[in-house]
């Protein structure tokens, strides 16, 4: 398998048929769509599990508990069987065809993140609270961990499977801070990662962020799950990170026939 996609959901059963069907329409080259179901009170396992009958790539796993979109990752990764892994959220707030984008990138890398803020990025529809909520959490994390990222916290991430294990032994975060933690964890591992503008179109009915006092109470809780990852990986330094190997001579990563760039070249 070339490349596995996890979707987390939560209480997506208004948004999940359309986001399957775009992407799975669109990856059918060797890849599976991972649909990470968790603590869901409404139809959303039903509906993927409809999408998944029908489609081939599709895969459905369910926790009945509460575990947060990081922790929906993070099972949806234990599971995956691609060379790359990688996650897009469930609004379709990314397009296939961005998506596609991104995984042409990280071919050339050991992975690669789509940006909002980054030059050349298109943002349509966020809120300005939103905005606001996203370049002050942007600069908390630059300043605890010196990243050189404009935005952490765009959901369409990629990356080779040779991090995988260092990722699944050493993550902790299950809120929406767990990007961050990814991000570190990889860096740590010895990752080369590539930022890449995007388009993004802000969808409405957000689970987690539909409302402003959603979008300060999430806020507060992922400052102070960086914080707490700051103080574990950073001061502590007891992440315990596996370094990730590379078979002597081994060539460096090509770029997937399953994506292909903006100007429509594979």
């Amino acid at each position: 398998m070339e490349l596995s996609i996890i979707i987390p959901a939560r209480n997506e059963a208004r948004r999940i048929q359309a986001t399957l069907e775009a992407y799975a329409d669109a990856f059918t080259n060797d890849a599976e769509i991972v649909v990470a179901v968790n603590g869901s009170d409404d139809r959303t396992a039903e509906i993927a599990r409809a999408s998944a009958a029908t489609r081939p790539n599709v895969v459905v796993i369910e926790n009945p508990a509460r575990i947060g979109k990081g922790g929906a990752v993070r099972e949806g990764f234990a599971r995956a069987t691609g060379t790359w892994v990688g996650f897009v959220d469930a609004d379709l707030a990314t397009a296939p065809e961005e998506f596609a984008n991104i995984v042409a990138a990280a071919h050339s890398v050991d992975g690669a993140f789509g940006s909002r803020w980054a030059p050349g990025a298109r943002v349509i529809g966020r809120s300005p609270l939103r905005a606001f909520a996203s370049r002050v959490f942007i600069t908390q994390v630059q300043a605890l961990f010196g990243m050189p990222y404009a935005d952490t916290q765009c959901g369409a991430k990629i990356f080779h499977r040779r991090f995988l294990a260092a990722y699944l032994a050493a993550s902790r975060v299950n809120d929406l801070a767990f990007d961050v933690e990814l991000l570190l964890i990889l860096r740590r591992a010895g990752a080369h990662l590539v930022e890449v503008p995007t388009v993004w179109v802000a969808q409405p009915g957000s689970a987690v962020l539909g409302s402003p006092l959603d979008v300060v109470r999430h806020g507060f809780h992922m400052t102070r799950s960086i914080l707490r990852v700051w103080w574990r990986m950073c001061v502590m330094r007891a992440d315990g990170l596996p370094k990730p190997t590379k078979p002597e001579g081994a060539e460096p990563a090509r770029r997937s026939p399953i994506a292909r760039d903006r100007t429509g070249r594979g």
